[in-house]
């Protein structure tokens, strides 16, 4: 299966990841070695919206057999089905529901045909309309909290069995907008409601091998979420894949709960994406992770009370705690910029504090592992800065590679501060610092403050008093510090990094180009 790999897909895109395929849905995988470390593979080009072949066809839109969102059979999609959403010039205003389980050979795919200037069709939530079809989907507890939620929901009918998963899904192609509590809708019933102030464009209760690709995702409560909990193989999202899509204009103001994206599971990927900042006044994170397995690579990510809040396991502590990958994190590849004032840029380890030894929420389910951060380019604004939020003295960050530049407003250029945590635990971390460009004036944490954990210097940082990228840009300055300055090895750079985004947020190929690589995200 292909997915897009560019913010706007108007060019060549990556591959899936490999990973082992489930016998059947209700399998929870192992995270293979190929997951974790991912074989990078050549562009191809993305694949038109057209019928895989291998399954019923549903096109929907002007002059096709279908003409609305609520016509086509969501409760009876089968392996190799194609649901081929064409370009509007009106918005469709329908919600749907997927329920298949498709496999690695036949997947189900929901896409876009654009408009003669590229547009995706867009799925507008305000009036939309459900199937009535779909109230057999939900049991009577739970339907109108699941139709409130989104958009696009991926979960299980009714009928099914409490193991099953949907399996193999890809929707793509899309803009989905206007989910949120400000806006209304008709049900399953027919009655009018209004969305939920917890929700999403696209809901994931459940599945595993499911990719959100090529999507504009905006003014919804949040642009994805997915769900995972520890009761049973049912109720886990395994091998999630966002990629290729724009996020922005998300959340609620004055809510810190939602976000541009937020995901729980066992193998979650955020590649090749681009976050824009959250609606005004929101106070939500970019990127919020609550998963074990978890890979940000080759974003661009703006703004949010985090850029990166990487945190516990809050609903399944059992299943995460159990597997080693929980204790792994990579981002790398990353262009960062954010506001200081507003809160630490990267945040890794939890966010409810309190508890005690032995108990399964709280500090002793935090990731407690090491965060490997390497060829990521961070500008940080604003007035104040601290990069690296680091919850306990057991949580690591691993960092090399990257391009760290303050703007000339931030005053404190500190790469650490604490967070709240309850005795025996101490806050603060251990940041192991290696060959990085650093901003001149940078410090281990503000004069206001003490902080336990360590900072330890393996390879004193480059420094500079400009910036070293090219006006408001991404890519190094011809003759900067940052040219040739990368350092090799497992440590540094766990795996490849073979992409970077383009000015306009189009992934590329990325290439050595002299004695070695540039520091950052970005080969010059």
């Amino acid at each position: 299966m292909l997915v897009c790999g560019l913010a706007a897909c108007g060019g060549a895109q990556p591959t899936d990841v490999p990973v082992t395929s489930a016998t059947h849905a209700s399998a929870v995988e192992p995270l293979t070695e190929p997951f974790l470390h991912p074989d990078e593979r050549p562009l191809v080009p993305w694949p038109a919206c057209v019928p895989s072949g291998l399954g019923t066809d549903y096109a929907v839109g002007p002059g096709q057999p279908l003409t609305a969102l609520d016509q086509v059979p969501w409760e009876r999609l089968a392996p190799g089905d194609t649901v081929r959403i064409h370009h509007s010039a009106t918005p469709y205003r329908g919600k749907f529901l997927l329920a298949a389980r498709g496999t690695a050979e036949r997947p189900v795919r929901v896409c876009g045909v654009r408009g003669p200037q590229g547009e995706r069709p867009v799925i507008d939530g305000q009036d939309a309309v459900t199937r009535p079809a779909l109230q057999a989907a939900f049991t009577a507890s739970a339907s109108d909290i699941l139709q409130r939620r989104a958009l696009a929901m991926v979960t299980t009918l009714a009928s099914d069995a409490w193991t099953d998963r949907p399996a193999h899904l890809q929707i793509d192609g899309l803009k989905f907008t206007r989910a949120q509590p400000a806006y209304r809708f008709r049900d399953a019933a027919g009655a009018l409601q209004t969305y939920a102030d917890f929700g999403a464009c696209v809901w994931i209760d459940r599945g595993v091998h499911i990719t959100i690709a090529d999507n504009e995702l905006t003014d919804c409560v949040m642009g994805v979420f997915s769900r995972t909990t520890d009761d049973g193989s049912g109720a886990i999202t395994e091998h999630l894949r966002l990629v290729g899509n724009v996020v922005h204009g998300n959340g609620l103001v004055g809510n810190e709960s939602v976000h541009n994206t937020y995901t729980q599971g066992l193998g979650v990927v955020i590649e090749h994406n681009v976050f824009g900042a959250l609606r005004p006044g929101a106070r939500g994170n970019a990127v919020k992770d609550r998963s074990a397995g978890l890979v940000v690579r080759y974003n661009r990510i703006e703004e949010g009370a985090h850029a990166l809040d990487l945190v516990e396991a809050e609903d399944f502590p059992r299943l995460a705690t159990s597997r080693p990958e929980y204790r792994t994190t990579r981002v790398y590849g990353n262009q960062i910029r954010k506001n200081g004032d507003t809160g630490s840029v990267i945040h890794y380890g939890g966010d409810h504090y309190g508890s005690t030894p032995g108990a399964l929420w709280g500090e002793p389910v935090y990731r407690k592992g090491v965060l490997q951060f390497f060829h990521n380019t961070v500008i940080v604004t604003g007035h104040g800065a601290a990069v690296f939020q680091l919850s306990t003295t057991e949580e690591r960050a691993e960092v090399w590679n990257n391009a760290f530049v303050f703007a000339s407003t931030v005053a404190e250029k500190s790469l650490r501060m604490g967070q709240s945590v309850a005795p025996p635990w101490t806050t603060g971390g251990l940041l192991h610092l290696g060959r990085n460009w650093l901003s001149l004036g940078w410090q281990d944490i503000d004069q206001w403050h003490t902080l336990g954990g360590q900072l330890l210097v393996a390879t004193p940082p480059l420094t500079g008093l400009r910036s070293p990228l090219v006006a408001g840009g991404w890519v190094p300055l011809a003759g900067s510090a940052l040219v040739d300055a990368a350092v090799a090895g497992e440590q540094a750079v766990p795996v490849p990094v073979a992409w970077q985004l383009d000015a306009s947020g189009r992934s590329q190929p990325r290439s050595v180009r002299g004695a070695a690589a540039d520091l950052g995200a970005n080969e010059r």
